[in-house]
Parts: C-alpha cells; structure tokens; sequence
C-alpha cells in the first residue's frame, strides 16, 4: 500500500474551514456569532465508564469511552480517537532543595489511545506493581479538546491500593529502617519525611472564604446579592459565620454558611467603600478578610429559582432574573442573552435601569445555561449561569432470572430501555463487580458529568446529590444554583465568542492517524530530500519527495508497538548526510486535579481479597516484587526478563535489581554513577589520585596517556566500591571499608573498559536505562571477565541495559526508528465458566474483584439486551452497573444489587 507525503505541513482542513467562516461573518451582530461558534468551533466532551472505581496494584482498569460535542448544533462529527491516561503521585529525589530529600509530583504513568470501533471506545490499563496507595486520576481527551484548558479534560477520581507494599513499608518501620534512600527506592516517604511534609501542610490557612457578588457585580448604591463559599484547607465545604462591615467597622449583616460551605446575603443599598467580614468557627477560631468592592457604574443580574415541583417541572415553576444597569450604560445598547452550550434562545433589549424576565424550566434543555448582559460590540457586562436539571423519571431497568445466588452459580440479567428511547445508537457498557469488596468512590456518572461537571472547574462535594430522583427537584434545583454561583462557571468566554476573537484552534479533529517529522542535515533543514517509510508489521510502505524540510503522512491506520522505519536521501537520490526524525506526539500537560481530600482505606476482607489475587496469579504479568513475608524481600531470586546480565537467564537477588519503576524516582536528573553511589551502599565516585590503594585488574588499567588516571591506573570518574566485603554504614558513609576494588561495567551484555565507561555508561542520564544490576563480593564471581594471578576476592561489577531507542549505534544517519503511540487493540475480558459440576469443583479459590465487563452492548428494537455472568467464591453481594446513552442525548446509568446466599 503506498501513500502520498504532502510536500509541506498542511493545517487541517476542519479548522481551516470553521476559521474562515467565523472570519466571514466578524461584522455579524453577535448573536450570530455565537451561532457560527457553535456550528464550527464548539468543544467536545468526553466520558470514561471504569468497571469500578478500586484498583490495585497489578489490576487492570477497563474501561469504555464516549464522546459527544458540546453543541447540538454542531456540523461536524465527534472525533474517532480519544487519549487516556492514568495519572498518579510520583516521588522523585528533590536534587533543588537542601531541606527536603524528596518531593511528590503527578506524572502520567500510562497512556493508551483509543479508536473508534463501530460506536465504541474500549481499552484497558494495567497498575504499575509499585503504585502506592493513594488517589490517582484517569483523565480523557481528545485531539480537538487540547484547544481548551486542561481543567475541562474529562477526570475521574480513582482508588489505588498497594497491600503488598503497605506491608513491606509496615515491615521497614517495625525494623526501625530510617534511611532515606531505602524507602525512596520503593517509592515511599521516610516517616519523618512525611511528617515533616504533613506539619506544612498543617501551617496552611485553616479556611479559604470567598464573597462573590452575584452576576460578577456589586454596584453601589443597590441590594447586592452575595454568595459565600468557605472550604478548609483540605478543600472541602465548611460551615463558618460571622459579621459583614463597612470601611467604618459598622456591621452591615450577617451570615453563615451550611456543611457544604455554601451561604447568601443580600446587603440593602451596599456602600461605595471598602468591605470586610469576619471568619468564626464554632471553636473559637477567627480571621478577617476582604470583600471584592462595589462598582459605581456597571451591570448586575439577580436571579430567584422559584421552583416548588418534587419531581417534574410544572407550569407554576419560574426562574425569575433582575437586571440592574447604570444608567450611563443604557446608550451602548445593551441587551440581555441566553445561551445554552448550543445556541442563543432568548434576547431582550434593556431600555430601562431595572428590566425582569421570567422563563420556565420545562422549556429548557437540561445543563447549564446562562443569561448574560452584552452590548452590540460584543462587550460582555454581566453573566449569570443557572441549572436546570433533568426531571425525567424514566429509567432503565435491570431485572435477574432469580432472587439469590450461589457459589459459581450462573446469573442472567436483562436490559430494558424505557418505551420510546430505543434507537440503533444507543450504546451501554456492563460491569458486575463484588460489592462487599469494592466500593463505589466516585459518584459521579455520564448524565451528572455531561450535564455539570464538564463544564465547571474544582471539587464537587456530593454530586450524586443534584441528580438523585428521590429528593425533591426543588431542593435539588436550589442547592445546584447556590453551586453555580461560587464554583466559578466560565466553561465560555463569551466576550471573545460575540466579538470573533476565539483563538484559531492548533489542534484539529482525529478523524484518521497522521504522523508529521522533519529532515535535517549539518546545517539544518533539508531543502529537498526523499522520504520512504516502512512498517514491517502493519504491511506498510510509502515514499515521497519534500521542498520544505517537514513532512505529513495522512490517513495512517496503525495499532500501538508499530516500529516506523523511515529513511532519506538527498533529491539525487544518493547523498545520505539527511536524518529524518519523527516530531514528538502532543499530549496534555500534567494538571493538579481536585480530588477527596482524606487517604484512601481498604477493609481486611479487600486486603485478603487482593493478597490472594496477587500471590496466586500465574499470568506473568507482573514480576512478583513483594514477598508474603516483607522481611525477607530481598532474599528472593528473580529471573528478570530485562535482565542487563550477560549470562543469559541468570538468578539474581532481588536487591541487586533495579528496573525503570525503581529508578523512576532518579530519572529525571540523574546520571548512572550518580544513581549508583546514590542507592548502592558503599559504592563511590573517584577524581584523580585519591591516595587510596584501589586494586584494579591489569586488564582494565588506563592504557591512554590521555586519560587521567590515579597511580593505580583507575580513570578518573570511575567507581569503587568494597572488593571483599560490604564495610559497615554510618550516617550514610562507610566507616569500615573492606578493600576497595574498581567497579566493572557491562552494557548491555558487553564488558566496557573503565576508560571507555566513564564517557558512555557512567555519565548517561538514568531516563535512557531500562535495567541496571550491581553485585559485589562472592556473589560478583560469575561476572568477572578474567582473574589475575593471585587474586581471589572478586571485583564489584554494575551492568547495565539500556532502553531499546538508545541502542541505535549501528543505525545509519539517514535512517530512524520510531514507536509513535498506536491505538490499543480490543481485549476480550475474561470470565471463567462454571457449568460443569467439575468446573464447579475446581478447588482453585475465585476472589475476583470484577466479575463481568462488557464495554460495547446494544439493545434490539425494543430496548431490550440480555447478558450472563458466574458468581465466584465470594459470599458478598455483588453489582451491576450499567451505564450508556440513547436517543437524544439521554443518559442512563442504573444499579441494581444481586443477592447472594448466605
């Protein structure tokens, strides 16, 4: 199959076209403007359902994506791939500070790509072995949606938990382990470490108080409306009290804010000066912070949700707004809009200073909406979003064929859509976990995450709250607005929007893969140069010629760990002074995003649960880094598939190992000596003649008087480290030191020469090692290329593997190699069948956490679709959860608990 390469880098055509229409109609009134924003550059919004909401270390996270354009009104089709990542804390060595021996930072530990296969997303993530217990973050997005800020990626709060190394770090502990670099090495805090980082953490503020004037103003001299929203300093809602005053100290009201932390005053005909409240606990606590000040001149709008109905919207029920403009304003002809994420559905004039307007709920679309105050050049003065939840009450159902189940008993399940939402795009995706073993962390669903969540930045507290049918839609409706009015909603700049000043997207919409690089040359870019491409195991061949420099290939279909060959050659076809290079893939920076404040906790039951998945998993996954008995860790004998040694398939300690998730702590300004000295005991780094006696084998004594070197011949740079034995630490030193002898090194299965060494093995950067080993004494015998006569005792010995990119010295200039990230190709989740008495027999113990997981379901033409599970060993109850979207954007999500005997 061969391909045309574009002779130059071509902007996409979907943006090329939304900008130029957009551009076409800068003189358009601003209404319209919004209309074509809609049309054209509207955002996309994506959703990840997880079989759960648990993990553990070596667990698989499944998973199941849709996307959705924000706008209904949108032209152009959702995009076909979509990015997951897991994001997790990560410790690294802090090399900057002086105080503090490490730091914690959020790194993407795993990243796949999804394709669009018929109507699905589906992929699946494994837990790194070394992940520690804590919160991470599994974040989507695709190409379209890094044209907006990172808060707006879809995010979901997951549970990561680690047993097995909570029972190694317990273990260090008892044992009084207090150096540092030995709990580093697993990716853990010393506990003074992590109690000086909790006594800082303590230091912060007790309380963050925010006053925020309702519409964005205050204007003097008018009833102000004031919300409140008071979070402690682990960002939860908090209740607080206290006074409001004036520049004089003259109390203007009062207020309070309930256990979420929200809170309303309205302050009577507000001064023009400078505010202030104070901030009261009930525990004596007390601060005093500012208020933002009123304006003279400007635009507020008041808003009363006046809806009584306990579950469907009613004639009776209003939104009623308020709008309050300067008179000075009145000529810039202004007028009120409201917009939903898809069009502008009401406009008013404002004529007067005080104009009201009434809508009813039932008529409105549920989300977020907003009612704004702009003037006919796109100026924007005031903005009010409100909510309006859905009222529906219809919802899927999910019956079983029995009451109660027994062990390995077999369970069918049917799916039902309510009348009149079955259409052939609805799409669900199944899961049926142990309930008694995973909880449900994350409340968050498709209808709440779509509907609110997407477009609002920060933590919120109980969402389940505002789309529960059993509470009164009237509690339900007033709790969402005072959340609209302090969680800061500004998921649209509208002012750029009405005026056609929205940035021209850099990223266009994936529809097919595209791959783009560059060749260059001594001097830079490559005028013209040939370009062929060759990707042996997807049956891939293209060539092209390039005048520029750069070069695209489109409509590339290829699935991850495909190796690209690429070559060039001058326009003559033989000059091969030209290097072609793959430009690195864009992904979304690394955002802070807010989640539970408090630690993660796992039951006894979950813990047995995850220790016998773990230790009796034969699947070779995972390397088995935690021994049943944490003391004797490093006793263990391990045959590492990356093993760096020369001999082929050789046992080696546990402790002499190190792999990339070790090392990963380092990597980031770390050389090789430097990890070495750094997390080996007794091993150091040698300048010059240090005066010691070093013994050194003849055969790796300096041979170049160009090398700088001590007496004994050991080049300068090198390391040392004990010869016949260990020596004993002291405050990180070595105070017994047995002799010394020079350390050898091996890259990747070769002996290097210590002149050679110090210049390509010791000072390489610790990101380009997939592997390193060091051993010394006895158990360094098997390593030694040679012996000297007479000599007995055994040189220490460091071996190292590098990754596969970096081994390219006999690769020529004009050819590269790249792995650019491919889409994940489908796996079928796996469930055991017990419908033979002997499979039922089996004395093999069944803990599986997640018992069934089906990412792509489709109902027939009535709605309906049938699946079936086994139960395992687990005497819990177990849950199903199904989640999905039928016609007309209707969400569903339903779960239903199946009992099991006792």
């Amino acid at each position: 199959m061969k391909k045309n390469i574009l002779l130059f880098a071509a902007t996409c055509l979907t943006i090329a076209l939304a900008v130029a229409e957009v551009s076409a109609q800068v003189q358009n009134n601003p209404v319209d403007m919004f209309h074509n924003y809609s049309k054209l550059l509207s955002p996309e919004k994506v959703y990840l359902h997880t079989d759960k909401d648990v993990y553990f270390a070596t667990d698989t996270i499944w998973f199941s994506g849709y996307v959705e354009n924000a706008s209904y009104a949108s032209e152009f089709d959702e995009s076909n791939y979509i990015y997951v990542e897991l994001i997790s804390n990560q410790l690294i060595r802090d090399e900057g500070s002086i105080s503090n021996f490490a730091k914690i930072e959020q790194k993407v530990i795993a990243r796949k790509k999804l394709r669009r296969i018929g109507d699905a997303f589906q992929g699946h993530i494994v837990v790194p072995e070394m992940n520690s217990t804590e919160r991470a973050i599994l974040r989507g997005y695709t190409y379209w949606m890094l044209n907006r800020p990172v808060e707006y990626m879809f995010y979901k709060e997951l549970e990561i938990t680690n047993p097995m190394k909570d029972n190694a770090v317990a273990a260090m502990q008892e044992k009084e382990v207090k150096r540092k670099a030995d709990y580093l090495r697993i990716g853990e805090l010393s506990p003074f470490e992590k109690e000086k980082m909790e006594k800082k953490e303590a230091k912060r503020g007790r309380y963050d108080v925010q006053f925020l004037p309702e519409s964005g103003n205050a204007i003097a001299g008018t009833n102000a409306t004031i919300y409140i929203k008071s979070i402690n300093s682990n960002g939860t809602g908090v209740p607080v009290y206290g006074d409001v005053m004036d520049a004089g100290g003259n109390v203007l009201t009062q207020y309070s804010t309930d256990s979420l932390g929200f809170g309303k005053i309205m302050i009577p005909n507000i001064p023009l000066q400078e505010l202030s409240a104070t901030i009261n606990d009930t525990t004596g606590y007390s601060s005093l912070v500012k208020l933002p000040s009123p304006v003279e001149t400007g635009v507020s709008i008041n808003g009363i949700v006046g809806v009584s109905s306990l579950k469907e919207y009613s004639e009776k029920d209003f939104i009623r707004f308020s709008i309050v403009s300067s008179e000075s304003l009145l000529g810039n002809g202004l007028m009120a809009v409201m917009h939903n994420g898809s069009e502008v559905y009401y406009t008013k004039p404002l004529q007067r200073g005080v104009e009201r307007l009434s809508i009813q709920p039932k008529t409105l679309s549920a989300g977020i909406h907003s009612i704004s105050v702009i003037d006919l050049k796109g100026n924007v003065y005031a903005e009010r979003p409100f909510l309006v939840l859905p009222d529906n009450d219809e919802a899927m159902k999910v019956e079983t064929d029995k009451e109660e189940y027994g062990r390995r008993d077999l369970v069918n399940v049917s799916i039902k859509l309510p009348e009149g939402m079955a259409d052939s795009t609805g799409t669900f995706s199944v899961s049926v976990t142990d309930a008694g073993t995973a909880s449900n962390a994350e409340q968050t669903t498709m209808e709440s995450y779509m509907l609110l969540k997407s477009e609002l930045q920060g933590y919120i507290e109980d969402i389940a709250f505002y789309f529960n049918r059993s509470i009164p839609l009237s509690q339900r409706m007033q709790r969402g607005d005072l959340l609209l009015q302090t969680q800061g909603w500004r998921y649209y700049d509208l002012s750029k929007i009405v005026q056609g000043k929205s940035e021209i997207p850099h990223f266009g919409k994936e529809y097919k893969q595209t791959l783009f690089g560059k060749v260059v040359n001594m001097t830079g870019l490559t005028n013209r140069a040939i370009v062929s491409f060759l990707a042996p195991s997807i049956g891939f061949k293209a060539m092209g010629q390039i005048d520029s420099g750069y070069f695209v290939l489109h409509d590339v279909n290829f699935p991850e760990g495909t190796r690209f060959i690429i070559s060039a050659v001058g326009k003559n076809g033989r000059s091969i002074r030209q290097t072609p290079e793959l430009m690195q893939e864009y992904y979304a920076p690394v955002y802070k995003y807010p989640v539970k404040p408090e630690g993660v906790i796992y039951s006894d039951a979950y813990k047995r649960a995850v220790e016998n998945i773990y230790y009796n998993n034969e699947d070779g996954e995972h390397a088995m880094a935690y021994e049943l008995d944490p003391v004797v860790i490093t006793s263990q004998l391990i045959t590492p598939k990356n093993s760096p040694s020369p001999i082929a398939n050789y046992p080696i300690k546990r402790e002499w190992y190190r792999d990339t998730l070790a090392m990963k702590s380092y990597s980031q300004s770390y050389s090789v000596a430097a990890y070495v000295t750094a997390t080996y005991s007794g091993v150091r780094e040698v300048f010059g003649d240090t005066g010691e006696n070093i013994s050194v084998p003849e055969y790796a004594k300096v041979r170049s008087a160009d090398t700088t070197a001590d007496a004994g011949g050991v080049p300068s740079g090198s390391l040392i480290g004990p010869k016949s034995s260990a020596g004993s630490m002291a405050g990180g030193q070595v105070t017994r030191p047995g002799r010394y002898g020079l350390v050898l090194v091996y890259l990747n299965g070769s002996f290097i020469h210590p002149e050679e060494a110090v210049n390509t093995v010791l000072s390489l950067p610790l990101s380009q090692v997939e592997s390193m080993i060091y051993v010394s004494g006895v158990s360094a015998a098997p390593f030694q290329p040679s012996f000297d006569s007479g000599d007995v005792n055994p040189y220490p010995v460091l071996m190292v593997r590098t990754k596969p990119h970096v081994r390219a010295d006999k690769i020529p200039y004009n050819v590269s190699c790249d792995y650019p990230l491919g889409w994940q190709k489908p796996v079928k989740f796996y469930t055991p069948k017990y419908n033979t008495a002997e499979a039922r027999r089996n004395a093999a113990k069944d803990s599986r956490i997640t018992l069934y997981w089906n990412p792509s379901i489709k109902v027939d033409a009535n709605g309906q679709a049938w699946i079936s599970f086994y139960t395992t060993d687990s005497a819990s109850d177990y849950r199903i959860e199904v989640e999905g979207k039928s016609a007309n954007r209707q969400y569903h999500y339903v779960e239903k608990i199946v009992s099991r005997k006792r």
